[in-house]
């Protein structure tokens, strides 16, 4: 496709530069109502305009034919880049995850290395010193090796729990009905107790200024921090096909759902993510429903 629209640029050079040519000599000849021109003149310019017009024609088509392939070979491009994009989610799910597990950098290199500053050997030592070092009966003192540069441990950062006042997805239903029950809700933090391991909060329906309201003693892996902001550099898109919790819209309540679109990029924020709810279907299908950023986790591992 490429060698293509390559050969028809070529194609367009050499005709648009032949069609200059014509029109430079038609512009010398003598005019069709000028009294030195004779029959010869006239044939010869009436020849070269249409020769002009012909190569016009030429120009046009070639162009457009030149525009239609760029649109072809851009659909390839995109399609291509789709196809790799998906087989590489899986592999990006899959760091993501042990990341998030506490996945450390098995290449890098401990504090304790030489790499990193550590204790050096006694030859070592010797060498960057400038002292004699006694080899014995070895000889002289092989060159130096280079030392490796210094990698970087690549730990991630374990994010800071929810605060009192954020908001969060809290399961209610193990704490106020049958044990491995699933009712999520938004909820706003009260407390956390981390002695405990344990979260106080309340029902964001019932939040008020003086507090008052049902307050929920909860396991800390009854509760998942909410996303605090919608900033594209603090937060995690989440793949289609990924099973998250998500708000149901106009509810204040988490339902289980599958991302059908990631978050779209809306300059340094993420904005709605495409998704269908679990049992929200009918006889036409799962319907497809927006919902904002912020208002979507990650689905929990259920014990």
């Amino acid at each position: 496709m490429v060698h293509t629209i390559k050969d028809i640029d070529e194609r367009l050079v050499t005709l648009k530069k032949e069609t200059q040519d014509r029109v430079d000599k038609c512009l010398a000849m003598p005019s069709a109502s000028s009294r030195q021109a004779s029959a010869d003149d006239i044939d010869a310019t009436s020849k070269a305009r249409h020769e002009i017009e012909k190569n016009h024609v030429d120009i046009v088509q070639l162009s457009t034919e030149k525009v239609r392939l760029a649109h072809i070979a851009m659909e390839m491009i995109q399609f291509n880049i789709g196809a790799l994009d998906k087989e590489l989610n899986p592999f990006t799910q899959e760091m993501k995850e042990r990341n998030e597990a506490g996945f450390e950098d098995e290449f890098a290199v401990d504090a304790d290395t030489p790499a990193a500053g550590g204790a050096l050997d006694p030859m070592t030592m010797a060498f960057m010193s400038g002292h004699d070092f006694d080899l014995g009966t070895h000889g002289n003192a092989p060159p130096m090796p280079a030392q490796a540069p210094q990698k970087k441990s690549h730990k991630k950062k374990v994010p800071l729990p929810p605060q009192p006042g954020e908001r969060v997805a809290a399961n209610i239903g193990e704490v106020s009905g049958d044990p491995g029950a699933q009712e999520w809700i938004v909820a706003v933090v009260v407390a956390h107790k981390p002695e405990e391991g344990a979260y106080e909060v309340m029902d964001a329906d019932e939040e008020s200024d003086d507090g008052s309201g049902q307050v929920y003693h909860i396991p800390e892996d009854l509760v998942i921090a909410m996303p605090r902001s919608a900033l594209c550099r603090e937060g995690q898109n989440f793949l289609p096909g990924t099973a998250v919790l998500a708000v149901y819209p106009m509810t204040t309540t988490f339902y289980r759902a599958v991302v059908v679109q990631s978050a779209r990029k809306l300059g340094s924020e993420y904005g709605d993510f495409l998704l269908e709810f679990e049992d929200d279907g009918d006889a036409d299908g799962l319907p497809q429903r927006p919902v904002p950023y912020m208002h979507v986790v990650k689905h929990p591992q259920y014990r």
